[in-house]
């Protein structure tokens, strides 16, 4: 038998087994363990687990060692176009015309524009070059259609240089995408990680050199058209939110199916608080924004001008004072009244968004944390069309239909209990299709060379600090103390299953092994996030790991 760590009792093979392992190795293990808990704990805590491309925010973490109660009077309560939209407007359009200056000092030079098919463009339909901060891609689809203008959402530009008098950090591109964190999951913007000279652009955007690759994204067609559309759909939920109610937003990012707003609406149980009744005023007042056609407008601005704009919005104000380093620049966008901390972009005016519904609202905290302040907030859909908002209803209603919560009350399949709260009690006609389904999985692992194995349920908390495990879901395992040790409840099978690699001496000709195992897992999720089957307590996952030569 190999030999063991006193102190943790894991075998001295698998621990350096374990550390040996390639760190991207490691990571992966755990990550595909869970992933699941990890975007539920965010969907709970309003961390955006429906959010946009699969990365870590590249700039600080909020500081969370400051005053959890940030919200203070910001709001009291709901006023109708409150004052300090005016100052932070007229904030803007001082900021605006600095940045005046700054362009009307670029040199316009001529510049070319190369189409997906090959197709080369330098001049509009009236014969005038295009030229650097001056042209933008929409007067580059009028030169095609008008058509084509305007039914784009956004454009997909790829640079073949940028002009001498374009610095990316001047133009707030190097910042800090302030959105990153709540949006973790959608794909827009994936284009500039393969390619740095690849990058979503606004349809009105200058642009700052010669493109090699122009491509005019629509609703329809394309996942970041979409992204872009429902981006700029919240923004204009929060203009309405400021608008009728005088809230204090926070963060609005699109969703993979829609968007929502978080806003401070005062102290939980106030009357500040979101109702289904909001909901027709809330999509009125948007009908009003949409029938204005606000143009949404970029600009830069340094972190002490972001700084005055924002005064009074203690939520914007943390976000610029941890998230923008001193001595750089960020971007804001404004359509109507409001002005917004974001990266963009967005579509070209408020008029394309032709349809919308407010759909449901809920609370939820300052970045996810239940000792924050408690916020409001309120989801919304948009399309282009309004039959595509009817076939959206449509759909709901027949996905209600469909919901697996409605059929296993109707058919007495499972029941939940708050004394074991997200934990599923199997009735017998459920138990019959439960261990149906096991049996059937069973017959699969013989097929395929599987052998089935059981390990525990608890375990030392050691383990789960030698796997590093510990490190990153500590705060969704169930922990307890056993005789003045730390143990805890599986959320995953694979370290289990290295003990068992590690129980003995193996020889080459052994592998591949393959370990399949049917484990009860434990995961301590919110409360906020349990929902029927989908999000659960206590579950089996149907789990299996091959340990095998490398080459």
């Amino acid at each position: 038998m190999a030999s063991e760590d006193k102190a943790t009792g894991i075998p001295d093979d698998v621990a350096s087994m374990w550390k040996t392992l390639d760190p991207a190795i490691r990571a992966a293990l755990i990550a595909s363990e869970s992933k699941e808990a990890e975007d539920d704990k965010k969907e709970a805590s309003g961390g955006g687990a429906e959010g946009r491309r699969a990365k870590a925010s590249d700039g600080p973490r909020m500081d969370d060692t400051a005053s959890k109660f940030i919200g203070g009077d910001s709001f009291t309560n709901r006023t109708s176009n409150p004052q300090w939209i005016k100052v932070r407007s007229d904030v803007y359009d001082a900021v605006k015309d600095r940045r005046q200056q700054e362009l009307d000092a670029k040199v316009p030079v001529d510049i070319e524009v190369t189409m997906p098919d090959g197709k080369t463009l330098s001049a509009d339909k009236e014969g005038n070059n295009y030229q650097a901060w001056r042209t933008t891609p929409f007067d580059v689809a009028c030169t095609i259609s008008r058509g084509l203008a305007d039914s784009t959402c956004v454009a997909r530009v790829t640079y073949s240089a940028f002009v001498s008098d374009y610095d990316l950090a001047e133009d707030g591109m190097d910042a800090v995408d302030t959105l990153a964190d709540s949006m973790a999951e959608l794909s827009v913007d994936e284009a500039d990680e393969k390619n740095k000279m690849t990058m979503l652009w606004d349809m009105t955007r200058p642009l700052v050199g010669s493109v090699s690759k122009m491509e005019f994204l629509k609703f329809d067609d394309e996942n970041d058209a979409r992204t872009v559309f429902w981006h700029s759909s919240a923004h204009v939920l929060g203009e309405a939110l400021e608008r009728l109610y005088g809230s204090r937003l926070t963060i609005g990012p699109p969703l993979a199916g829609g968007f929502y707003y978080d806003s401070y609406m005062g102290e939980s149980g106030g009357d500040g608080a979101f109702k289904e009744d909001d909901y027709k005023p809330v999509e009125a007042e948007v009908q009003k924004i949409v029938k204005q056609k606000q143009k949404f407008e970029r600009m830069v601005v340094t972190k002490e001008e972001a700084l005055e704009m924002f005064e009074g919005n203690p939520f914007k104000e943390q976000i610029i004072s941890t998230k923008i380093p001193d001595g750089t620049r960020t971007t804001v966008y404004r359509c109507g009244d409001l002005v917004d901390l974001c990266r963009g972009p967005h579509v070209p005016n408020t008029g394309r968004i032709k349809a919308f519904a407010a759909t449901r609202h809920s609370a939820t905290n300052w970045l996810g944390d239940t000792d924050n302040d408690s916020l409001q907030r309120m989801y919304g859909i948009s399309f282009p069309d309004k039959k595509m908002l009817k076939v959206w209803k449509e759909n709901q209603e027949k996905a209600k239909e469909r919901d697996h919560r409605r059929i296993a009350i109707k058919q007495d399949l499972i029941m939940f209990h708050e004394l074991s709260a997200g934990s599923a009690f199997w009735l017998p006609h459920g138990a019959r299709i439960y261990n149906k389904l096991i049996s059937f999985i069973k017959e699969h692992y013989w097929k395929r060379g599987y052998d089935e194995i059981i390990t525990p349920n608890v375990y030392n908390l050691d383990l789960w600090h030698q796997s590093g495990h510990a490190m990153h879901y500590k705060d969704a395992m169930f922990c307890f103390e056993v005789e003045g040790k730390e143990w805890a409840m599986k959320p995953m099978n694979c370290p289990g299953h290295c003990l068992m690699f590690g129980g003995k001496i193996r020889s080459y000709r052994d592998l591949p092994l393959r370990f399949a195992d049917f484990g009860v897992l434990h995961r301590n999720e919110l409360s906020g996030a349990l929902s029927g089957l989908t999000r659960v307590r206590r579950f089996q996952q149907d789990d299996a790991h091959i340990y095998c030569r490398e080459d």
